[in-house]
């Protein structure tokens, strides 16, 4: 088995604070690391095309959640949590990008849908395709069978906090 850049520094702070659980640490401090890695290779996919993480959210959600690529604005402003004056800049910015436009609401005159350009379907699937690669690799370091379990180890740690966090909110 290699070693990384965590194991140089978990016997050093195992040796000093004894309470620290050393695979426990390891494994936290490995996420991290690889989190940081992984949001540096996002950010590279999005500057290269011209977005930002909220406005990926956006094409991402009108790509792949609504039948017609359109959805209300209150609809998008609910589902990805803005307000409405933050929905209207990220808007605005799209549509002057030519990624998105506003029409008609068929089912209220008053009310506006956001449609996915084809400019805006492109831009999106170029992106996602970009990242998925990239996620890929940083995986491929993994046999099929360590994915999975890797997989359903992380689910349940986050199934746990999940849980834990719904518990708190309601009590």
């Amino acid at each position: 088995m290699s070693s990384d850049s965590v194991d140089f520094c978990i016997g050093d702070i195992t040796s000093r604070y004894a309470e620290i659980h050393p695979e426990v640490e390891g494994a936290i401090s490995r996420l991290s690391s690889i989190n940081k890695h992984v949001n540096r290779e996002f950010e590279e996919t999005l500057a290269g095309h011209g977005l930002n993480q909220g406005e990926y959210r956006l094409l991402l959600r009108l790509a792949t959640r609504a039948a017609d690529n359109r959805l209300s604005a209150g609809d998008l402003s609910r589902a990805l949590m803005l307000s409405s004056g933050a929905m209207t800049n990220r808007l605005d910015r799209l549509e002057t990008a030519g990624l998105v436009r506003r029409v008609p609401d068929p089912r209220d005159r008053r009310g506006v849908m956001i449609e996915l350009t084809d400019e805006g379907r492109r831009q999106i699937d170029a992106a996602v395709v970009e990242q998925a690669a990239k996620e890929i690799d940083v995986l491929s370091a993994l046999s099929a069978r360590e994915l999975t379990s890797l997989n359903q180890l992380l689910r349940k740690v986050l199934s746990s906090l999940e849980t834990r966090s719904a518990a708190e909110k309601a009590g």
